[in-house]
């Protein structure tokens, strides 16, 4: 994200950092090599009076759209990355760098989604995504936020209309603003929908947002979360082989086969550690339902056994 390194590599005055140095830092990123660069474009001097003009509950909440919208307004020049984006875009075509278009008005709770803000800037990017194409530039496009499930599909919609269909980078959505703490669970039910509906890209969010920098088991908690979330949407799109996993976690639970079902589990180690922390009397049964396991039951008057609960 040039617009974040450039504040720490000039050390100096955000109102004194120029339109070349912000653009220097793009080149320098490219030439380091990186892959995608997260690049605030949308945000142009006019999005900058509409915003003001359309008030809101949360403001901006991107860092990077924050930087540059408190730029514009101290030095009254336009964006860089927009009044300069075919710079920008010579340098991705010349380092064969992927643009993600930064969503600096993206919604930071339910009130403020899919406001004048967050659709003025979305339509600047489709704009500006056509010009990316035009010059043979790939290009994903970041989107929400926080964001009410009933507004999920649409937006998916929306971004595939007016961004002619190119990858959807989404942040979430979260999809209520009350659970910090369980961030990982509001973000992945609305990534679920979201990339039912057409998101491309799911970022994975932590049980530590909005509260501090995440540790480790903090990561892996959002990744897992966000990968059950993606998987759901395979599912529910149709993607083929998606079920096949969940055919043979079926069949191991039907066999009541422990190692197996570890084995497709999409966290091994947690299962495993959930079973030996409550050990069963009988291998073939576990803690929540012992003798009374539906399963287990099944398996035996469906093979000519005769089932006695209490005698075993």
């Amino acid at each position: 994200v040039p617009i974040y390194d450039a504040v720490v590599y000039y050390h100096k005055a955000l109102k004194d950092i120029t339109a070349k140095e912000w653009l220097d830092i793009v080149r320098m990123h490219a030439e380091d090599g990186v892959d995608f660069m997260t690049i605030h474009c949308g945000i142009n001097r006019a999005m900058y009076e509409r915003f003001k003009n359309n008030k809101r509950l949360m403001n901006i909440v991107s860092r990077g759209g924050s930087i540059m919208f408190a730029w514009m307004a101290m030095t009254g020049e336009e964006n860089p990355f927009y009044e300069h984006y075919d710079e920008v875009l010579d340098i991705c075509r010349e380092y064969d760098i992927t643009m993600s278009l930064g969503d600096a008005c993206r919604a930071g709770c339910l009130a403020d989604a899919t406001d004048v803000a967050q659709i003025g800037e979305l339509v600047t990017l489709g704009e500006l995504t056509q010009r990316a194409w035009d010059k043979d530039v790939q290009v994903m496009i970041e989107g929400p936020g926080h964001m009410p499930l009933n507004q999920i599909a649409a937006n998916m919609e929306i971004q595939k209309t007016i961004c002619k269909g190119a990858p959807f980078y989404v942040l979430g959505p979260l999809v209520t603003d009350i659970a910090p703490g369980y961030d990982h669970i509001t973000a992945a039910i609305g990534g679920a929908i979201a990339a039912t509906y057409g998101a491309s890209f799911l970022c994975y969010v932590t049980p530590a947002e909005h509260l501090r920098l995440p540790n480790l088991e903090d990561v892996k908690e959002g990744i897992i979360a966000s990968k059950i979330a993606a998987h759901a949407a395979d599912i529910a799109k149709g993607i083929p082989g998606a079920m096949e996993l969940d055919n043979k976690m079926a069949c191991a639970r039907k066999k009541l086969d422990w190692e197996e079902t570890f084995k497709y589990s999409i966290d091994p180690e947690k299962a495993r550690r959930y079973r030996e922390e409550a050990a069963p009397e009988k291998e073939d049964t576990c803690s929540m339902c012992g003798n009374f396991c539906a399963v287990k039951n099944m398996n035996r008057i469906l093979d000519g056994e005769i089932v006695n609960i209490f005698d075993e």
